[in-house]
């Protein structure tokens, strides 16, 4: 006999072959099973009628299915006895169905699960998608979804366990192997030199003697002995003390859309949710957090069974619905309004699961986070928030990970961020230790949180990652593990919140910036609804009508996910949803005028006339067209307020004629000349000279070609390759009369492009008004305007959803060198320190730009491949597709651009006023006056009316909203018969007015309530 071994070195091998052994033992008695199959179709149906088609039978290694297809599968269960397993391989997502019931959902991270009892038979439903395309066994569809078959088979469970019980003390051993010996390789070699432990850890040592020791029990005894040496192993190892504890929640981060439409996000939800309910019944110590109320409502409509059993879990504590929002809402885009109602709409969501609002923002995967959100979330109610994607920043690291979020109102949010790691951890060593080591406030807070499961439509958390758990807490080096709610985690942090660092404004992505101009159509579509509905709304808060708003809400805030509008989803997605937001805001339009001639018949005796109605809480001068005669008119509109069109018009004499001499164009005080090239080399607004520093106005064309993420990405290389688009222009001048006038310039762009940018001022304005009509057949380019001043202040101000935030626009650090494309909502501004000299630029539906030392370079268009096109094309290939996609890349086609220059000084016209108003037409309608039901509203210059919101029968909120960081008070005076209190966001609190009077803070959202009476 030998006597023990002393080559440590040989050990790794034999485990590795071991754990293998192991793995390969775990499934047991594999019977093939017969399926049935009805036709893979791309309509969606329930069980009850896929009962009813005709089924053939599915041979395995068949290829099924276009793109999205479902397909229902009938498999019978021969009688057995105890507890069998499913074993079901497709490429495809599928959700089993036992007794009528979603069960569990397949993916390739979900292979098996338990049926329990005398089940015959089961229904499947799948679809031809490629499901947690992160995971290793996700090979892309191909000529359709690969089914490899369906097996009935028992699980050995003492050959799981013992699995589990090597593989993560291997995977601890491997890890110290390459740490503490920085020449190995980390693969091990089967043959060959196997290096000498020449100077290791103790620890090191003892783990693989254990190892070993217990291999020799399987070896010599079997499974059971083996599992007792793991026992003691595990016992010697654990570490009684450890610095810190990542806290693990069951996630599943579900694009709602992405790389699928709606449809296949409400499947992946349904076959999510099954999952994690049968998950939560496997570990009673697993607990699952799912934000997204647009999901539960999906669960709710598809399977009313399975949404209870949720609603149960939660009142347990095993499932947390948190998140505040109704979608994972992009931040940066949609208006102030816009963005609160993700979370009106979803804390009225989470109240109707959880009875109390949500008390976290939960946005793993958002794209910037607005400086506003602070203070939206401190008004909804919400005391937290966690993201994980400030780690993606390129170039500047987040310092910290557990913080105080104070927005610019002075607003603040007790917040985590998960450094070094996402929103996928299947806890694997690497990811936990980097999260662990990454976690800065561990000398203050000895946790963070660890979001566990597949991601992006993935399925969510395993019994694999499960087993992990339970053997990986405190483990030499490891943290302390354990499964706890994200609510659980602030509560515990939020007593250490006075030893927190702060953060105050927003959180820029250094990442993902073509996000804010990838699919022009789609931001146009969408700016256009918000518009339609903030029409709506004001219409509906004056005339006391009420109507369904909130269908088209939820559509528009379903939008805003943040890979819906930053346009990096499939067509799928684009081609069924714009006709959708373009059918609501239409709707939304004929209701409004409805309402505006309530009572109008067409036998009216002429007891009604042409009226126009203003949206706003702002006066408005405007030149419309006079609706009997067709010539343009002068109107004068108060604010809220219906206006007999005749009583509106101004005389023309009010405003200086606009004229045209030579290639210059002027009224009054703002005049503009071109030089011979077609670009602005003089310009003049509100009577003082624009200081340019090149030509005004130039387009300039960029080759686009990003290194990772095409519709995703504008990479610093490609502004630096710019050129002028300098063929031979056309220019025309054009007049309507004395009251508008200006130039068309006519150009060639690229190599099969054209535009026409058309230069104009009017009589009624101080502003500069340019449109772009864009034939775009560039593929893989950027089209910006170029606008370069001498306004080279420290910083440039942004229009964000509400307020706005000031970036620096000078090359003085590293943040400032990251910020080469930036979004800003609706406006921005250049100007000498001070802000009182400068000029604004405010856009119909653009949203990125750069601006650089006085220059700003407005993004107009862009075309990368579009998502499905590139990189993603194993989850979405091209030729499974039954769409007609009008191109392999974005913004091909067509164009109309509408932006507007003026003078800017902070104490006078504010930008956040001109974007409001000046793309947003008074509504022609023929009926009687409507009174304004604001009479004054005087003293807040910088806080401007945002929107008109209606409330209860007699009620409607006015929203306003400090834009220049600025305090003081205001003064308003309602109409007679009404009442003023202020509230807030929620609409969950009333202050009297004293006199009419109000004070403000800087960059404050202010609410108030009218009140009939």
């Amino acid at each position: 006999m030998f006597p023990q071994h002393h080559l440590p070195q040989l050990i790794p091998n034999r485990i590795q072959s071991l754990t293998g052994r192991l793995q390969n033992a775990i499934w047991q008695n594999l019977q093939q099973l017969t399926v049935e199959a009805t036709a893979a179709d791309p309509r969606q149906r329930t069980i009850e009628e896929a009962s009813q088609l005709p089924r053939e039978e599915m041979a395995a290694g068949t290829s099924w299915g276009k793109l999205f297809d479902q397909r229902w599968f009938r498999v019978v269960i021969p009688a057995t006895e105890g507890d069998v397993w499913l074993n079901w391989r497709d490429q495809g997502e599928a959700t089993v169905y036992v007794d009528g019931f979603p069960h569990f959902g397949f993916d390739v991270a979900h292979r098996h699960c338990r049926i329990t009892g005398n089940v015959g038979e089961v229904w499947v439903e799948s679809h031809c998608i490629q499901s947690a395309i992160w995971h290793p066994e996700a090979t892309g569809l191909k000529a359709g979804s690969l089914h490899e078959g369906a097996f009935l088979c028992r699980r050995n469970d003492a050959a799981w366990e013992a699995y589990h019980d090597i593989k993560c003390l291997f995977d601890l051993a491997m890890d110290m192997r390459v740490r503490e010996n920085p020449g190995a390789p980390r693969e091990l070699t089967r043959f060959g030199l196997q290096p000498a432990l020449a100077s290791v850890s103790p620890l090191y040592r003892r783990l693989l003697r254990l190892m070993d020791e217990a291999a020799d029990a399987l070896d010599l005894y079997g499974l059971e002995a083996f599992r007792e040496k793991m026992r003691l192993a595990y016992e010697e190892v654990r570490m009684s003390k450890v610095f810190t504890n990542a806290v693990l929640t069951g996630h599943a981060h579900i694009d709602l859309v992405w790389i699928w439409p709606e449809r296949i996000g409400e499947a992946k939800a349904m076959h999510t949710f099954a999952s994690m309910n049968h998950l939560l019944e496997e570990y009673p110590e697993f607990r699952f957090t799912y934000s997204q109320p647009a999901s539960y409502e999906a669960i709710r409509r598809r399977s009313p069974r399975l949404y209870k059993q949720v609603t149960e879990r939660m009142a347990t504590g095993q499932w947390q619905a948190t998140g505040a929002m109704y979608v994972e809402s992009d931040t940066m885009m949609a208006c102030g309004e816009a963005l609160t109602r993700s979370f009106i709409l979803g804390q009225k969501g989470f109240i109707e699961m959880n009875g109390a609002p949500s008390r976290l923002t939960w946005l793993p995967d958002v794209f910037g986070y607005s400086v506003c959100l602070p203070q939206i979330m401190k008004q909804m109610g919400v005391e937290y928030f966690f993201t994980t994607k400030m780690t993606w920043n390129a170039i500047n690291r987040i310092p910290f990970s557990s913080f105080v979020w104070r927005g610019n109102d002075g607003s603040e949010i007790l917040s985590h961020v998960t450094q070094d790691g996402g929103y996928n951890s299947q806890l694997q060593l690497a990811e936990i230790k980097s999260t662990m080591n990454g976690h800065q406030q561990a000398d203050i807070h000895p946790e963070y949180l660890l979001p566990t499961g597949f991601g992006d439509g993935g399925g969510g958390t395993t019994a694999e990652m499960c087993e992990r758990a339970r053997r990986l807490d405190s483990l030499p080096g490891l943290p302390g593990m354990k499964w706890d709610q994200p609510e659980a985690f602030f509560d515990r942090l939020a007593p250490l919140r006075a030893r927190l660092p702060v953060h105050q404004g927003e959180f820029y992505l250094e990442y993902h910036r073509g996000t804010f101009t990838t699919h022009g159509n789609l931001k146009e579509t969408f700016r256009a609804l918000e518009r339609s509905l903030q029409v709506a709304e004001a219409v509906a808060s004056v005339t006391g009508q009420r109507w369904d708003t909130e269908a088209a809400w939820k559509r528009l805030v379903f939008a805003q996910f943040h890979d819906y509008i930053p346009g990096t989803s499939v067509w799928d997605v684009y081609l069924e949803g714009l006709p959708e937001l373009q059918r609501h805001a239409a709707q939304q339009q004929q209701k409004a005028l409805e309402a505006l001639s309530m009572g109008v018949t067409s036998e009216d005796d002429g007891q009604s006339v042409p009226c126009l109605f203003n949206p706003h809480a702002i006066s408005v001068d405007r030149m419309v067209v006079h609706p009997q005669t067709g010539k343009r008119v002068c109107v004068c509109l108060p604010p809220l307020s219906g206006v007999p069109f005749n009583e509106a018009v101004l005389p023309s004499s009010h405003f200086p004629p606009v004229r045209i001499e030579g290639l210059g164009v002027g009224s009054g005080e703002t005049y503009l000349r071109l030089n011979n090239s077609g670009w602005i080399e003089e310009l003049m607004l509100g009577g003082r000279s624009v200081d340019l520093a090149g030509s005004f106005g130039q387009l300039v064309l960029y080759p686009d070609r990003p290194a990772d993420f095409d519709a995703w990405d504008i990479d610093r290389p490609t502004l630096s390759l710019g050129s002028v688009c300098d063929a031979q222009p056309k220019i025309e001048p054009f007049h309507e009369g004395d009251d508008i006038a200006g130039f068309r310039v006519t150009r060639q762009i690229g190599l099969n492009s054209t535009a026409t940018v058309v230069f104009s001022l009017e009589r009624v304005t101080d502003f500069l008004d340019i449109t772009v009509e864009l034939d775009w057949q560039e593929p893989e380019h950027l089209l910006k305007m170029r606008f370069p001043t001498r306004y080279a202040a420290v910083n440039a101000r942004f229009g964000s959803p509400f307020g706005s935030v000031l970036r620096s626009q000078i090359p003085n650090s590293t943040v400032s060198d990251a910020m080469w494309e930036v979004p800003f909502s609706r406006y921005l501004a250049v100007f000498d320190e001070g802000e009182r000299d400068g000029i604004f630029l405010v856009t119909e539906c653009k949203y990125g730009a750069y601006v650089k030392s006085g220059e700003i370079g407005l993004s107009l268009v862009r075309s990368p491949l579009v998502t499905g096109f590139e990189m993603h094309s194993g989850a979405w290939p091209p030729h499974l597709s039954r769409l007609d996609v009008p191109s392999r890349h974005s913004d091909i086609g067509k164009h109309r651009i509408r932006l507007a220059i003026g003078r800017y000084d902070i104490t006078s016209t504010q930008p956040a006023e001109v974007a409001e108003t000046h793309f947003t037409d008074p509504v022609l309608y023929r009926g009687a006056a409507i009174p304004s039901p604001l009479k004054l509203l005087t003293g807040c210059k910088t806080l401007v009316p945002a929107w008109a919101k209606p409330a209860g029968s007699d009620e409607w909120i006015l929203r306003l909203h400090e834009t220049a960081g600025f305090r003081g008070t205001a003064r308003i005076e309602p109409a007679k018969g009404w009442q003023i209190s202020q509230t807030d966001l929620a609409e969950q609190s009333d202050q009297p007015l004293a006199g009419g009077a109000f004070a403000f803070t800087p960059y404050q959202i202010v609410s108030l309530r009218f009140r009939k009476g």
